[in-house]
């Protein structure tokens, strides 16, 4: 059993938990150093923002991508290269873009139980004071104070993608496919850019507010390369094409 393992306790429906994080404790800031945060694409089109910069220039300079077991593309935050392995975005009065912190950080010290739907653990730490604080929550309390909600509404879809019964039955993306998932899912603006400066957009049925929506909001463009993913590599009917001699090769490359 890990150290981490040993830290871990399971939450029964309803029951409570301790913890309270503030800058008056000694060891504030500890848990944002040498630790392995995955980022959701919500997280980075968040993360992203909060800085003004493009999502391809986001993910060359804070993230580490690897290709998993099954093919798809997971995305790591890069720690500083320090002694502590540090947070980029960790200062001296806590996280610089705390509003946008991903989905991970605004959990802790909770973590879903692997393999185990509705359930969680909480992290109790010895070195951690904030868990020995007074201040009581129930998971759905802490949820609610974190702003976990909309993460939550947002990954749920991207797990229609990573928990497909393609992957289920033992799939794996080739490369080229984890590039356009990557892409579709993680680099919104090169996305955008497929789409509209090559006009592959025209080949979808989708009427002119939509589109004008693709084009100006970076969270319709996420929910959409979300189907699009699943359209166009799992072969689901979550979008339709339109008719017409136009549109017949892209009809047969699917199947339909």
């Amino acid at each position: 059993m890990s150290d981490k393992s040993k830290n871990m306790k399971k939450l029964s429906p309803g029951e409570k938990f301790t913890f309270d994080c503030h800058r008056e404790l000694e060891c504030f800031n500890r848990c944002c150093s040498d630790v392995n945060i995955f980022l959701t694409p919500y997280d980075v089109l968040r993360m992203r923002k909060t800085l003004w910069i493009s999502s391809g220039e986001f993910l060359k300079n804070y993230t580490v991508s690897v290709l998993g077991d099954d093919g798809l593309p997971y995305v790591l935050l890069r720690m500083v290269n320090d002694e502590k392995k540090s947070c980029p975005f960790l200062g001296q009065e806590g996280c610089s873009i705390y509003e946008n912190r991903p989905w991970s950080c605004r959990m802790y010290p909770v973590f879903p139980a692997p393999d185990e739907e509705q359930t969680y653990l909480v992290e109790e730490k010895p070195s951690c004071l904030g868990s020995q604080a007074d201040r009581e929550w129930t998971v759905e309390e802490w949820k609610e104070n974190q702003g976990v909600e909309e993460y939550e509404k947002m990954n749920s879809l991207y797990n229609k993608i990573t928990c497909n019964k393609f992957f289920e039955s033992g799939g794996r993306l080739d490369r080229q496919k984890a590039r356009l998932l990557y892409r579709a899912c993680y680099d919104l603006d090169e996305f955008r850019k497929f789409l509209f400066a090559w006009r592959f957009v025209e080949a979808y049925d989708l009427d002119p507010d939509t589109l004008r929506r693709l084009e100006l909001d970076d969270e319709e463009l996420l929910l959409f390369g979300y189907k699009w993913v699943r359209f166009n590599l799992f072969n689901e009917d979550v979008l339709r094409i339109k008719s017409g001699e136009k549109y017949d090769a892209l009809r047969a490359m699917r199947g339909k």
